[in-house]
């Protein structure tokens, strides 16, 4: 998919996060210990989802505005992502759970809100989000490699 530059990074980082779903989903296939693929979940979103949810929010979203349907759902997504982290993912349905809906957030960032950005904002919006210093996301450095 062809993205405007301003997004590149963004729609980068959701590659990372599609890993993460995959990574789940052989997990949960493998029937790891959900205390093993929780303690992953809870580094990658404080290393990568966390900040990438305020970059988008503060940054991104601001072109549709908070009132958009696509944008009030990716927030609602963005909220209720951040509680299963804080409440605990305890057992494989909360794993699954929060693998689903990650999954589907960067599919409808990447398939309807990205490409509606790119055709509502103007120039200079996003020539200022390409000013913006992007945190590049990363693989978290972790030892146990439960997916494999």
């Amino acid at each position: 998919m062809k993205r405007h530059e301003a997004l590149v990074q963004l729609s980068r980082d959701h590659h990372f996060g599609l890993l993460l779903c995959w990574k789940l989903k052989e997990g949960l296939k493998k029937e790891i210990a959900v205390d093993r693929m929780s303690k992953y979940i809870d580094l990658f979103y404080l290393q990568n989802l966390k900040p990438h949810f305020a970059e988008e929010e503060e940054t991104i979203f601001k072109v549709l505005g908070e009132e958009h349907p696509l944008i009030k759902e990716a927030i609602s997504q963005h909220r209720i992502m951040r509680k299963m982290i804080e409440d605990g993912l305890k057992n494989p349905e909360q794993i699954e759970n929060f693998r689903a809906l990650l999954e589907l957030h960067i599919r409808t960032e990447e398939r309807q809100i990205f490409p509606e950005i790119e055709k509502q904002a103007t120039e200079e919006q996003l020539q200022a989000i390409l000013k913006l210093d992007h945190p590049e996301l990363k693989e978290p450095e972790y030892d146990d490699i439960f997916w494999k």
